[in-house]
């Protein structure tokens, strides 16, 4: 057997550098495929995030855009506003006469609208026995973060107001798992009074 024919395949440490290499190159992409998860599921929570607080915002403000509506003027109130907005349970009260029959006892012409908790619900009845739907969740109207939360509606007077701003701050459920921190998101709205409000 010739020497040059022995020669043609690898050694022992020619095969253990080879996986060594090939091993820093395949933790390397592992880091970056984790990397570019963790970026792609804190974009995913704050797409979420906007999200959820925009379609909240949306809702509230369409619903009271037909605050006040009184085809009889028979004097129905807009909106009856939370007389203590930074307490644990921040509401409105929407009220409008959509059939036109002088009252709002009818279905869908009061509408409570609360924060309570992390949670915004409503009850389209001025029936109280009727139950409480959840229209979002996450929603702490902490802007800033400092764990005291901002009212959601604010009037532009306390005595005659004509407009009712809408504040809504949407939180991230889990924190950012590069940062450790939460994602916010707000949005506002400005809403005009049909009339004065109580």
């Amino acid at each position: 057997m010739s020497r040059a024919a022995s020669d043609t395949g690898l050694s022992l440490v020619e095969v253990l550098v080879s996986l060594a290499i090939f091993g820093m190159v395949m933790g390397g992409l592992a880091s970056l495929l984790i990397n570019d998860s963790r970026i792609n599921r804190a974009e995913q929570m704050a797409a979420e995030t906007q999200a959820n607080a925009r379609h909240c915002l949306s809702m509230i403000t369409q619903v009271m855009r037909s605050a006040g509506w009184d085809p009889k003027n028979v004097d129905i109130l807009p909106f009856v506003l939370d007389s203590t907005p930074l307490d644990s349970e921040q509401s409105i009260e929407v009220l409008a006469d959509l059939d036109g029959d002088g009252d709002t006892a009818d279905a869908d012409e009061v509408i409570y609208i609360r924060r309570i908790g992390t949670q915004i619900q409503w009850r389209r009845s001025s029936d109280t026995s009727q139950p409480f739907v959840v229209l979002a969740d996450n929603i702490t109207n902490d802007a800033d973060g400092d764990g005291t939360a901002e009212a959601m509606f604010v009037p532009d007077s306390g005595s005659n107001p004509t407009r009712v701003l809408v504040r809504i701050t949407a939180r991230a459920p889990l924190p950012d798992s590069r940062t450790g921190r939460y994602f916010r998101y707000t949005v506002s709205s400005e809403v005009t009074v049909r009339k004065n409000v109580s």
